[in-house]
């Protein structure tokens, strides 16, 4: 017969727990990268207009759309088409500068472009009212 001490239980118990953290931390980052691939591919198409209205809320309510799309003609036109991305880091946050408190899941990528070899591109995702999950601020440098 199997004597199981405390500590061994205990062991176990957490072991689970921890198992469990990183599968819904595993399922966050899927839903994340998928929304913020799909985000980036309207912008990689010149499609300024619907990556903004694509955004979250609070993307659009500090820029308008006008703006947005001057910015982004001037930043991604002189890169040329997209040519690679790789995921580069990925990380939680519940606050960030200039952002109200939320859910936030920062990602960033190392972006290959027709003019410019190597780009981190960082995209920060924040998780609306109906879940899911929309781009909340955009970087290239």
């Amino acid at each position: 017969m199997l004597k199981i001490t405390k500590q061994f239980a205990i062991f176990l118990f957490l072991l689970l727990f921890i198992s469990e953290i990183y599968a819904e931390d595993d399922k966050i980052l899927e839903a994340v990268e998928s929304s913020a691939r799909a985000w980036l591919n309207l912008p990689d198409s010149g499609k300024y207009a619907e990556s903004w209205k694509n955004a979250s809320t609070l993307f659009q309510t500090k820029k308008s759309e006008s703006d947005w799309k001057k910015n982004m003609k001037a930043i991604r036109s002189p890169l040329g088409t997209m040519k690679s991305r790789h995921i580069a880091t990925a990380y939680l946050a519940t606050s960030l500068p200039d952002m109200p408190d939320g859910e936030y899941v920062i990602v960033q990528f190392y972006t290959s472009f027709e003019h410019q070899a190597l780009a981190l591109e960082t995209v920060t995702t924040v998780k609306e009212q109906d879940d899911t999950w929309r781009v909340s601020e955009y970087l290239v440098e």
